[in-house]
């Protein structure tokens, strides 16, 4: 949350709406598109990834269980790039969105 207010002073500053020179940053990682990873079963999640982490194209991102714990589906990267988003909570529905990859510029 912090990055958020601290991102928009920073930009206000850039636009002389607040004195001050605006932070820039080092290292910036650039997206040039957003890759989707949608589930083929339903059942119940398990996330091995978090987000932030770098990932290549084809890694196991998680699984998805039936109901009893057999695992139907294993959902894998379909980009390299950093995870952005990835779902949160347990309950998976066929064609909902396990996770978002952010494919990064080179």
């Amino acid at each position: 949350m912090n990055a958020l207010v601290e991102g928009t002073l920073s930009v206000m500053r850039y636009l002389k709406m607040l004195a001050g020179s605006p932070a820039t940053i080092e290292h910036p990682v650039w997206i040039e598109r957003v890759a989707t990873v949608a589930s083929e079963q339903t059942g119940i999640f398990y996330p091995l990834v978090k987000r932030g982490t770098y990932v290549e194209q084809g890694m196991k991102l998680g699984y998805v269980t039936d109901y009893v714990g057999k695992v139907i589906f294993e959902p894998r990267a379909s980009a390299s790039g950093v995870v952005l988003y990835v779902c949160a909570v347990p309950s998976m529905t066929k064609g909902a969105t396990i996770a978002n990859i952010g494919v990064v510029v080179k």
